[in-house]
């Protein structure tokens, strides 16, 4: 049985990658914005989007438990694509396991995998402002051959590349990490590290998104400003200011809500921000996609002046753990059942590692944002001015799917 721990395949998941033109050019003005003719999303793709986004606020919780006062930024979209293409390769009590914990329990494997399709098509051309695509391969050693059904849901559902490699090779893991770097316009380098022996095969996503603010944000006006961090110390950072724009706003007692439009305004970033004695930990504690949905829709047009910090961070986890803690530990164990993968193989395989990087830079003509997952299985009233100078959560949204492909806090500029 230990033989058959240390076989291991790699999911690399790479993408969400937000990368914006500094060219104001290319910039939709008002008057130019129109929106495209939208389809409403299928019974399927609903359930999909709204059973992400729970994952998205689940696993976001579970890695807050211990990294509260750090920055954190994660794409649960892409994490969550890459265990779909993983959950084409399972059965019995793991398939179970991994349905509950990415919320798929009411769908049969083909609904979800269709809707993944169907949203996937859908986002890609919902802005003609902005680009977004995404991009599946499954590389694999020769030694072994993938089972017919596994191949033809990936090709089907995620348009996955499959290649056959020498895994012994020096070459190949430059061949694969060019392949990530090729699907991500060069910001993400690599993401395979090491290939030995018990590797099987990796499973690779790329995403890739390209736009815009719709209102820049003016560099004239960017000057230093306090940020005051919840242990009440401060530090000095670069804020930039958006005189002119046009955003989402709403307030009560506990909290701000900024919904800043993206290109034609189907892409959005989404800015929680605490009031009073409030905290990012007491708001995250019961953040959730009703009230999400609750807050935008009570939010209103403003023209009001806002300010906010540049910020860029890069983050990595291991997410073994917080998976564990959301009901998966099943796919990590001896017993995992990832039968449906391999030819030959009825048993034997388990997750061994799923680990996740990303990078945002936030500035003043947009976002710019890249994540990498790698999943191993073994053989008050209105103010005049809106000032965000305090830690917050973020979100990165598509707003006619309500979509959640990023969520982050910043509690550090």
């Amino acid at each position: 049985m230990k033989r058959y721990i240390n076989q291991l395949i790699f999911l690399g998941l790479t993408g969400m990658l937000f990368s914006f033109a500094s060219c104001q050019n290319d910039l939709a003005t008002p008057e130019q914005n129109n929106t495209p003719d939208l389809r409403p999303l299928t019974n399927q793709e609903a359930k999909t989007v709204e059973s992400s986004n729970d994952f998205a606020f689940k696993v976001f919780s579970a890695i807050r438990q211990k990294e509260e006062r750090q920055n954190i930024f994660i794409s649960p979209f892409s994490i969550s694509s890459a265990l779909t293409m993983a959950y084409n390769g399972a059965d019995g009590a793991t398939k179970a396991a991994m349905q509950e914990a990415l919320g798929f329990a009411p769908q049969t494997e083909e609904e979800i995998n269709q809707s993944f399709k169907s949203l996937n098509e859908l986002l890609n051309g919902i802005d003609k402002k902005v680009t977004f695509t995404s991009a599946n391969s499954i590389w694999h050693t020769k030694t072994y051959q993938l089972q017919a059904p596994f191949v033809q849901k990936n090709k089907t559902y995620f348009g996955a590349t499959i290649q056959g490699l020498d895994f012994a090779a020096p070459g190949t893991k430059t061949t694969i990490n060019n392949w990530v770097k090729e699907k991500t316009q060069g910001k993400i380098e690599s993401i395979v590290e090491d290939i030995h022996s018990g590797h099987v095969l990796f499973l690779i996503n790329a995403i890739y998104f390209k736009g815009a603010w719709t209102y820049t944000f003016d560099k004239k006006l960017t000057q230093k400003l306090p940020f005051t961090k919840e242990d009440n110390s401060t530090s000095s950072v670069d804020f930039m200011t958006l005189k002119d724009g046009k955003y989402l706003y709403y307030q009560d007692a506990t909290k701000q809500l900024i919904d800043l439009p993206y290109g034609n305004r189907q892409f959005s970033m989404t800015i929680l921000v605490p009031k009073g004695q409030n905290t990012v930990s007491s708001m995250a504690a019961n953040l959730n996609s009703t009230q999400l949905a609750s807050w935008v829709k009570s939010a209103d047009t403003t023209r009001l002046e806002l300010k906010m910090p540049k910020f860029k961070l890069e983050y990595k986890k291991e997410l073994k753990e917080a998976l564990t803690q959301l009901g998966m530990g099943n796919a990590f164990s001896i017993s995992a059942d990832f039968s449906r993968m391999i030819e030959g193989k009825a048993g034997g395989l388990a997750i061994s590692e799923v680990k996740h990087k990303t990078f945002v830079d936030v500035n003043e003509e947009g976002t710019e944002a890249a994540a990498a997952t790698s999943v191993g299985i073994v053989l008050t009233s209105l103010p005049p001015s809106i000032l965000v100078n305090k830690p917050f959560i973020f979100l990165i949204r598509e707003k006619s799917t309500n979509a959640i492909l990023f969520i982050g806090q910043l509690m550090n500029p």
